[in-house]
């Protein structure tokens, strides 16, 4: 294996925040250590990460693969997929070629597959990241030529060559570690009232109808206990929302497209509602707060739902099913607020779970594989 200095990674990187953002925070991790260091990252040009990753300093080539197994359930689905494959390996080997990486990191999505198919054919070193506790496809697949997988779960170690995985925990943005705020700070920040509870609601980064539609339901129970919400709607939804709702422009409330600075609503939030990704679940269990999961029922895999069971079953965390959402949503999470006791066991709990140094370990066993 070569080595260079400064050293050239390439990181497979898209799709979904839930792979995005792990792969920036690796990349942070990689610049703070080593400043003069060379990285890349390989996207999707349909994607939002070819947006997002530029927001952090880093460049990005994208290839074109739209992903998702089930198209492979049609001829025609199959034959597009086919086609977009062989013509993304096309362009991420050119971009391989090009940009000559001393090592390649996949982060999972079907965006990793070409990049890491790339760079086993060049016999590039690869290491993979795996965020949940079912890996995907493309790390399942990919996990026999790598020379290290990180895994965040202990339950996906059986998926994975036992000589190779190391259990890392997920890394996370870097702003999530240093905690600038304080509860009042926050509050003060963002304009709401410091001794009354606030809810931290995020349906993912494309927001959720369901989520959506029973806190709009419950506004007025929400204002009846003067209780403040955070919701992260979507971009979809914003317009419609602000439109039909009077009640979402109460001085309680703060409905927003998408939560750019979530470090400081994780500071205000009394209670944290979300979907179950792993990125997201890996910053709750560092920040420590009382924790809701409502499960994608559709994500792949079922994986969202097995990532949010490990959390149920150590008491960090409670399950509200998609389908029980506008029955259970409100009236659970107010009893929560209400409940001191279960509060801090949740708190307690899901801190025992946190990973503050996964970054650190993952970015150590890429430098061990480029020092040889």
């Amino acid at each position: 294996m070569k080595n260079t200095f400064p050293p050239r990674i390439i990181i497979g990187s898209g799709g979904t925040g839930g792979h995005i953002y792990p792969g920036i925070a690796i990349a942070d991790e990689l610049k703070k250590q080593i400043p003069e260091v060379n990285i890349l990252f390989i996207g999707s040009k349909n994607n939002m990460e070819m947006q997002e990753i530029p927001k952090f300093g880093y460049p990005i080539e994208g290839i074109c693969i739209s992903g998702g197994k089930d198209k492979f359930f049609s001829i025609s689905g199959f034959f597009i997929q086919s086609i977009e494959l062989v013509y993304s390996y096309f362009l991420a080997n050119k971009i391989l070629k090009k940009f000559s990486p001393d090592i390649v990191i996949g982060t999972g999505g079907y965006v990793s597959f070409p990049t890491l198919y790339a760079a086993k054919k060049k016999k590039i070193p690869i290491i993979i990241q795996e965020q949940n506790s079912f890996p995907g496809f493309t790390n399942r697949i990919f996990s026999r030529y790598a020379q290290k997988v990180c895994i965040a779960f202990e339950e996906a170690r059986k998926y994975f060559p036992n000589g190779k995985t190391i259990i890392t925990g997920n890394p996370v943005r870097s702003e999530i570690l240093k905690k600038f705020y304080s509860r009042n700070k926050a509050c003060h920040y963002l304009g709401l009232k410091k001794n009354r509870p606030i809810i931290l609601s995020m349906g993912g980064s494309q927001g959720s109808n369901s989520i959506n539609n029973a806190w709009m339901n419950g506004l007025k129970k929400l204002i009846h206990f003067d209780i403040q919400l955070i919701l992260q709607v979507g971009k979809s939804n914003i317009h419609r929302i602000k439109k039909n709702n009077p009640l979402s422009n109460h001085k309680n409330f703060i409905v927003i497209e998408f939560i750019e600075n979530i470090p400081i609503c994780y500071a205000a939030a009394d209670i944290i509602i979300s979907r179950a990704g792993a990125l997201t679940i890996s910053e709750i269990c560092l920040i420590g707060k009382p924790y809701i999961l409502i499960p994608f029922p559709w994500s792949s895999d079922d994986h969202q739902n097995k990532n949010a069971k490990i959390l149920e079953e150590k008491e960090a965390a409670i399950i509200i099913k998609n389908e029980e959402i506008e029955k259970k949503l409100v009236d659970s999470t107010i009893q929560i607020l209400n409940d001191s006791d279960k509060k801090k066991k949740m708190s307690k709990n899901i801190l025992q779970l946190g990973k503050p140094k996964a970054t650190n370990d993952i970015v150590n066993e890429i430098l061990h594989i480029l020092l040889g």
